[in-house]
């Protein structure tokens, strides 16, 4: 009977370890359209052990992160949340809504620091581990925004991120090499192969903080 009772017990043990070994992950990314971009690819690669979604449509300026990031988030326990804001936040824009690099900024700098701090409060409300995902490059002559802005809006998410103790993956360096033969003339977004080289990196970050 005792011989059997042990055989009970490293049967249920090994139950236990082989359902904790085939545990499917969950990871939620939160971002604009480069983000939805290469979301694909990152699924594709971290299948089938990790679930990998993206918020309902473009994740926009760091005021649409606060109205949203709850709503976003809730529902699913996700592993790790990436999430990243900054390119609808240097938007220009003229008197009619039209994106114009001599109209009025979407978001400042003081205003996007404030923003982060909120959206990363909102995100510790869940046991998700965070990852930060800074902004790509802006070519010359892209509508609204300027070249210099990802540089100092980079900074900015940077302090806030190393005040928070959150990991930072720096996807602006590699966008330097991957956006020029990857997009369009004067254009944020990817090829397909630019989203597919981008997510690499993405890919990457999620696995080392699982």
């Amino acid at each position: 009977m005792r011989y059997f009772n042990k055989i009970v017990i490293v049967f249920l043990l090994w139950i236990c370890i082989a359902a904790t070994k085939d545990e499917v992950k969950n990871v939620l990314i939160i971002g604009d359209s480069i983000s939805m971009g290469y979301t694909p690819f990152v699924k594709k690669a971290l299948a089938p052990n990790i679930n990998v979604e993206h918020n309902r449509g473009n994740g926009g300026s760091t005021r649409r992160g606060c109205d949203s990031v709850e709503v976003w988030s809730e529902g699913t326990q996700w592993d790790v949340i990436v999430f990243n804001f900054g390119l609808h936040d240097m938007v220009h824009k003229d008197s009619l809504g039209k994106y114009n690099v001599n109209g009025k900024v979407t978001v400042t700098l003081d205003e996007y620091r404030k923003n982060l701090k909120q959206i990363i409060a909102t995100l510790r409300q869940t046991t998700a581990k965070l990852v930060f995902v800074n902004t790509t490059v802006v070519p010359e002559k892209a509508d609204g925004r300027m070249v210099e802005d990802p540089a100092r809006y980079n900074k900015v998410a940077e302090e806030v991120m190393k005040e928070n103790g959150i990991k930072v993956l720096d996807l602006y360096t590699p966008s330097l090499t991957i956006h020029p033969d990857n997009s369009k003339p004067a254009n944020v977004h990817y090829t397909d192969k630019g989203y597919e080289m981008l997510a690499e990196y993405v890919t990457e970050a999620i696995k080392s903080i699982l």
